[in-house]
């Protein structure tokens, strides 16, 4: 259910994702998109995601070395949660192309968006090419009317065990993902808003509901430190 790369080295830096991506770059598993030219002017919507003490985990089988990192997935809605659109979503959640996973792929990465994005039938825009990397941070923002809008995230992380959900109970997986919650205001000038933790997903993926509540959650709540989320309007 997430990136499995090479090891790399250093630190990680806070992440800025600027604008509204569809897809990580490709060949960038560690790290979610840099800014692109376009995504810095005009009404737009922007993730900022600082990476938390669990953010990545370092892994070995036998001689080999690698590290996994999140997947991720935010998406609006309205107030009375009708989808609208995908702002951002790590490329993995959407192709599916896990390496060394089941035939069924990885449903348990972001069964919430997914059941949700694959249910709507009035998105503002459709998602582009994945992998292609493209900017549309002057499309909904600057489409959508000016009120209250909801900024949901989910994220989830292979191998994240705890006492709880052990390998036994919960496989690959670990903890389930985790639900955010942001209410942002569009079209009334700079608006800043907190994600809020309200729930978790299917650690099976057998389902999209939100499960109230975050029993037994500890390491997952601390992938990201820092989750905000901006309307900017030029």
């Amino acid at each position: 259910m997430v990136e499995i790369n090479m090891r790399r080295t250093g630190g990680i830096a806070a992440l800025v994702l600027a604008g509204l991506f569809l897809a990580a770059c490709a060949g960038e598993p560690a790290a979610l998109p840099e800014p692109k030219p376009g995504a810095v002017s005009g009404p737009r919507i922007e993730l900022n995601l600082e990476p938390g003490p669990h953010y990545a985990k370092d892994m070995k089988v036998l001689w080999i070395e690698y590290t996994v990192w999140p997947q991720v997935a935010a998406w609006i809605e309205t107030p009375g949660g009708t989808f609208l659109d995908t702002l951002y979503v790590t490329e993995l959640a959407v192709t599916g192309n896990y390496r060394a996973a089941p035939k069924a792929g990885r449903p348990e990465a972001l069964p919430v968006w997914s059941a949700r994005k694959s249910g709507s039938a009035d998105a503002v825009s459709s998602p582009t090419t994945v992998g292609s990397a493209v900017v549309y941070g002057n499309g909904i923002a600057s489409r959508l009317p000016a009120g209250t809008y909801v900024v949901m995230l989910e994220t989830n992380r292979s191998y994240d065990w705890n006492g709880t959900f052990t390998k036994k109970n919960s496989g690959v997986n670990g903890q389930p993902s985790v639900v955010y919650r942001a209410e942002l205001e569009i079209g009334s000038g700079p608006r800043e808003a907190r994600f809020e933790p309200i729930g978790v997903g299917s650690v099976d993926g057998s389902d999209g509901e939100v499960r109230p509540g975050l029993d037994g959650i500890d390491t997952a709540l601390e992938l990201f430190s820092s989750m905000t989320v901006k309307y900017l309007d030029k």
